[in-house]
């Protein structure tokens, strides 16, 4: 029987063989010649419906209007009422393959946005798109599709998300299948399980993989229908669960693709989102409460304070926060340098901040998946109220929905997860079992489904390019968790001409870490952005936001290397020294070029540390070292091997997996 990543592939299959043949499309002629007429946005949904196709609906919505309201057949998820600033023919599309009689059908809406075309109104051979000034070729669409990701545990419902309508792309969305009214209408993930023991599968998989999928398809063949024409160029755009979709079709729908735009990856789903209960985990079994939010605050910014200066520059971002070892207990009530009551710690507290900061481990204290990193915002996870997708997580690692019971400090405190405990050396009362187990059983029952960590041949050999950006204090993803995986693909794409072998070794280790990343740069580019959380978002309890790409530019880095052949070795990100939020033209405004992994940006040591003029990207983060001496494992080694993970699926007593890591235990004083 295939396992769930082919399941996938077959589908994927199954798919190209209905939009390509057309067996689902009555007019295939029409659908298919070279160049045909362009038709009218009305006409559109006779010539969709049918097969897997179950609803069409097509209107014209006129700028700066919400969409009018579907027909009452539609069961699916209504499109954004989000307004565009230009008139558009809005396509909804409902895609089912499975039976009617299915216990878990599918059920996804799919949402294209067309520039309008000569016959609808749209003028061909005009500008948009500033600044990159495409010249229409057919009414006022520039030629490209532009598929749109979601977030959460969500899809997108919105075709201008990004912008994509308004600067002349067909833009797209989904909502993954999470659609119908009767089944989880808020999108909270509660149907991954429907029953104890049981979960649906259908849900996920056409969340993770079904609906980007059917979404990338179909609308590129509504493009092609509209416009009389195919698509010159297709491209994602998407961050977090967007990012995650993003490598969820490189993996699995090369060739339909020519670039991707895919930054915080939400991409191991299952380890990541499990990991985000750690921290509620070691305050309830450590300090037996929710250390208030303005101690997090207190030691978050004191975190920063410390190491601020590990890159040789006092700008308050740390560049690279695996280097910082500062330890929670200088936070004590009393100590020198402590902050004063209320907000210093307790040592509970303290001893379960440097838990949370060191990261999930098993009993034997080998790594199980990454930490939050000093600097990062607490408040995500670890507020009276766990983030609404972790214990939802335990409830999938478990196939048992009572874990979806998160609890409230203090009144309800906690959840169901109270039954879990750090380890087996702490036994709060009621644990029947532990983190571990948890994280194995979620790496068993359900990472195999959520987790996008399949290689990328397909998508190199196609050509594809593909760029990441991952904000150094991204509270919501554990960035180490791409690095990971980029350290991967770097190996596995690493040019024999950079090869260096140790003598008497038959692994070809690559003893320059930096060697091994120009292969994967060629086609795969991940860009690390310091001082920066979630999607671009600032480090609130810090008021500061890092240089992230304003304005599309990390979105036109990939067109200009698809379509121009043009690598980016760096694209300036822009934010604010006071603000946690970008504000353009304010006089706290730094600028900085962002760097192709493993670089990061270098001061040249004079001028304004705030303007990129005074900067350039060199360097090597894999060769960083922590400054101090970390919370676990002996001082003095590359970042890179404080991350080495228990084995895959064995994270309880598995051994630590320097190949699934991408490290080479040589360059960690280790042995196998």
């Amino acid at each position: 029987m295939p396992g769930i990543k082919t399941v996938a592939r077959l589908s994927l299959m199954a798919a190209l063989a209905v939009t390509c043949c057309m067996a689902a499309l009555p007019n295939r002629s029409a659908a298919e010649r070279p160049s045909s007429l362009p038709t009218t946005c009305t006409q559109l949904p006779a010539k969709l419906l049918g097969g897997d196709i179950k609803y069409a609906n097509a209107q014209i919505v006129p700028a700066n209007t919400a969409p009018g309201p579907q027909f009452n057949n539609f069961t699916g998820t209504a499109p954004s009422t989000a307004k565009v600033p230009v008139s558009y023919c809005l396509v909804v599309l409902s895609y089912s393959s499975t039976s009617a009689k299915d216990p878990t059908p599918q059920n996804i809406t799919i949402y294209v946005g067309l520039p309008l075309n000569s016959i609808d109104g749209g003028t061909t051979g005009s500008t948009v798109d500033s600044p990159l000034n495409f010249t229409t070729v057919e009414g006022n669409w520039n030629g490209r599709t532009e598929g749109q990701g979601g977030g959460g545990c969500s899809g997108n419902t919105n075709v201008n998300a990004t912008g994509a309508v308004a600067n002349g792309f067909v833009g797209s969305g989904t909502d993954g299948g999470h659609g119908n009214p009767t089944d989880d209408p808020g999108n909270t993930c509660d149907q991954g399980v429907l029953s104890l023991g049981h979960l649906n599968k259908q849900y996920i998989q056409d969340w993770v993989y079904n609906g980007p999928q059917q979404e990338i398809l179909w609308s590129k063949q509504v493009a092609k229908l509209y416009y009389g024409k195919a698509p010159l160029y297709n491209y994602w755009n998407g961050c977090s669960t967007g990012g995650h979709q993003g490598y969820a079709l490189a993996q699995t729908l090369a060739g339909e693709l020519d670039g991707i735009l895919a930054s915080a990856p939400a991409m191991y789903w299952t380890r990541f989102q499990t990991a985000q209960m750690w921290g509620q985990i070691a305050m309830f079994d450590i300090a037996q409460e929710v250390i208030p939010a303005g101690r997090l605050a207190a030691v978050q910014n004191a975190a920063i304070a410390a190491c601020d200066k590990n890159d040789g520059v006092m700008d308050g971002i740390i560049d690279d926060p695996r280097t910082c070892t500062f330890n929670a207990k200088a936070n004590i009530c009393g100590q020198p340098g402590a902050p004063a009551a209320p907000n210093c710690l307790s040592a509970a507290e303290a001893n379960a901040v440097n838990t949370m900061w060191d990261g999930p481990r098993n009993d034997s204290g080998e790594r199980i998946w990454f930490p939050i990193d000093r600097g990062t915002d607490f408040s995500f996870w670890d507020g009276n109220v766990p983030f609404g997708l972790a214990p939802v997580q335990f409830g999938w690692d478990l196939e048992n929905p009572a874990y979806f019971n998160a609890g409230s400090f203090p009144g309800s405190y906690p959840g169901f997860w109270g039954n879990v405990a750090l380890n087996s050396t702490t036994q709060p009362p009621g644990a029947v079992t532990t983190y571990a187990a948890v994280a194995q059983a979620g790496s068993n029952n359900v990472a195999d489904l959520t987790d996008t960590f399949d290689d990328l041949d397909a998508f190199k050999a196609s050509g594809g390019k593909m760029i990441t950006f991952v904000g150094a204090n991204d509270g919501l993803i554990m960035p180490r968790g791409v690095i990971n995986y980029y350290r991967l693909m770097a190996e596995r794409y690493a040019d024999r001409s950079d090869r260096r072998y140790a003598e008497g070794s038959d692994r070809g280790p690559f003893h320059d870490p930096s060697e091994r990343y120009r292969g994967v740069q060629k086609f795969y580019r991940l860009f690390h952005v310091p001082g920066v959380s979630h999607c671009g978002l600032g480090i609130l309890n810090h008021a500061s936001l890092g240089p992230w790409p304003q304005n599309g530019a990390d979105f036109n880095a990939v067109i200009n290397w698809v379509e121009n052949g043009e690598a980016p070795s760096e694209v300036i990100g822009s934010g604010n020294t006071a603000a946690p939020a970008f504000i353009p033209g304010s006089p706290t405004t730094l600028t900085r070029p962002l760097c192709p992994y493993p670089q990061t940006a270098v001061y040249n040591g004079s001028r304004n540390v705030n303007d990129a003029a005074n900067w350039q990207c060199g360097g090597d983060l894999e060769k960083n070292i922590p400054v101090g001496t970390p919370l676990s494992g002996p001082p003095g080694q590359p970042v890179a091997c404080y991350d080495v993970l228990a084995k895959y699926k064995h994270e309880v007593k598995g051994p630590l997996d320097f190949d699934g890591s991408g490290v080479d235990p040589d360059i960690c004083h280790a042995q196998h």
